[in-house]
């Protein structure tokens, strides 16, 4: 757009230095009025859509951080609460090996008492 101003106005100047008419001058005017327009015009359409193409990005990114955010806490709680299963079965796990281990012990003190002629009783510490 500013080539073709620049090029009408060029043909007014060179018009003006010849003798032409006034007619031709009027009508070369209004051409160059025409592209001033049409390229303010194309200048605010884009200003215009420049802005929504930044208010849309900013919506955009301000949702996918928000979602993101979201995806996070939800990961961590779900982290802890399976962190926490894990725990919990495992003490239980603990829990019967200590008592199978604690069984083990007593009949295997039981056997050897009863071969060796010992208390039996002694095997319940």
């Amino acid at each position: 757009m500013k080539t073709q101003a620049m090029a009408l106005a060029l043909l007014l100047s060179l018009m003006g230095c010849t003798e032409s008419s006034e007619e031709t001058k009027s009508e070369v005017s209004k051409e160059m009025e025409k592209a001033g327009e049409a390229t303010s015009d194309a200048y605010e359409d884009t200003k215009e859509s420049a802005a929504d193409s930044w208010d849309e990005t900013k919506d955009a990114t301000s949702e996918a951080y928000e979602d993101g955010k979201e995806m996070a806490s939800d990961a961590y709680e779900d982290g802890k609460e399976m962190a926490s299963d894990a725990y919990d079965a495992s003490a239980e796990k603990a829990g019967e090996f200590k008592d199978a281990a604690a069984k083990k012990a007593y009949e295997a003190c039981v056997k050897m008492k009863e071969q060796m002629g010992g208390d039996v009783s002694e095997c319940e510490n």
